[in-house]
């Protein structure tokens, strides 16, 4: 018998990854390929989590601080809690020596350039995975209407074996299939919550600046 590993939601994004409003989505054009409930907004608005002028405007400036790129290293993976990175900007922004506005606005720069990037990545992973599911069920309903095909009546043992082929190809298809799909809410919720983990630490941000 063919045992089948159960697939996980953290290996389905890390594939996902590998091969590819602020707290409120705007509608995206393309809707065919993109298999989630919540609505699309390919890339997120700087405007809705940041007052004033936008500290991107000027490229990516917040790399020529070493100091500040290496609390972007530190603070942007989705592996550090949103505790944890913002104990880390708060201890930052209590040590830095110098304009402390300036820095923490690259902060914000680094960061929003480094957690939009890795969202947009994870979109583009989901909408991969849709292509690809959906060449799987085009593939199971082609081997299901190939399996009524053959004669289940049949004592030909070439005819058992094809049958017998098909009913294999079938079961892991389906299952495969159903799995992916059972872990679909755990992965469209991705890009969501790298959303409300900018906004958390935007505003975070927000308050050392205001101190």
């Amino acid at each position: 018998m063919v045992r089948f590993a159960p697939l996980t939601a953290t290996w389905l994004l890390s594939a996902l990854v590998a091969v590819a409003p602020a707290i409120g989505w705007a509608q995206d054009t393309k809707k065919d390929d993109w298999p989630c409930v919540q609505v699309l907004q390919p890339e997120l608005s700087i405007g809705a989590m940041w007052p004033g002028d936008d500290p991107t405007a000027n490229g990516p400036s917040w790399r020529d601080d070493a100091v500040v790129a290496a609390v972007v290293e530190r603070v942007a993976p989705r592996r550090v809690t949103v505790d944890e990175a913002t104990a880390e900007i708060r201890r930052f922004a209590a040590g830095y020596e110098g304009d402390r506005k300036t820095a923490l606005s690259e902060l914000f720069a680094g960061l929003f350039e480094s957690i939009n990037g890795e969202r947009a990545t994870i979109i583009r992973g989901i909408r991969r995975f849709n292509a690809r599911q959906s060449a799987l069920a085009q593939r199971i309903e082609d081997t299901t209407q190939t399996l009524d095909g053959v004669d289940s009546a049949s004592t030909d043992m070439a005819v058992v074996q094809k049958r017998q082929q098909l009913e294999t190809q079938l079961g892991w298809d389906q299952r495969v299939f159903d799995e992916r799909e059972r872990l679909l809410p755990a992965i469209c919720d991705q890009p969501f919550i790298l959303e409300r983990r900018l906004f958390s630490l935007s505003r975070t941000i927000q308050e050392e600046i205001g101190k």
